[in-house]
């Protein structure tokens, strides 16, 4: 459900939607919070932004210090998103991505033979840690993200 193209077939056809959006869309989406709020976030706290429908767009200006609020007239390349944080999902996202390191840090030393798990990257044959992806994904643990056009 959640395409680019879908989320547009249906915003063309005038039928309001809500749907989970990607994690992989956070940091686009909350980029401006990031820069004036960090990445610190309190237990149930909502963020209502924007994200866009394509690519990258100023909707969402980080230089700007408060969160754009959305509205089709105001922003019609984009869409709302809003995220909310859960310190429980969060918790268990953060044991999941330990695991997920620890079985690839096997894999990279040889302890384990497997598919390639997550972050591990393999570099001139070599496998290592991919040490940004993992950052990436401890930063963004605990958030939940709706993409929204009422």
């Amino acid at each position: 459900m959640l395409s680019a193209a879908n989320l547009a077939d249906l915003d063309e056809a005038g039928l309001g939607f809500i749907v989970g959006s990607r994690a992989t869309k956070a940091p686009v989406d909350l980029e401006s919070h990031f820069r004036w709020h960090g990445d610190a976030f309190s237990d149930g706290q909502v963020i209502d932004t924007v994200t866009p429908k394509t690519g990258k767009n100023k909707d969402n200006d980080p230089a700007l210090r408060a969160e754009p609020a959305w509205d089709r007239k105001d922003h019609p390349k984009s869409w709302r998103a809003v995220w909310a944080f859960s310190a429980k999902r969060f918790a268990r996202e953060n044991r999941t991505l330990t695991a997920q390191e620890n079985g690839a840090r096997d894999v990279i030393s040889g302890a384990k033979s497997a598919r390639t798990p997550r972050f591990v990257k393999t570099a001139g044959g070599t496998p290592a840690l991919d040490e940004k992806a993992l950052a990436r994904a401890r930063r963004l643990a605990g958030l939940k993200g709706y993409v929204s056009a009422p």
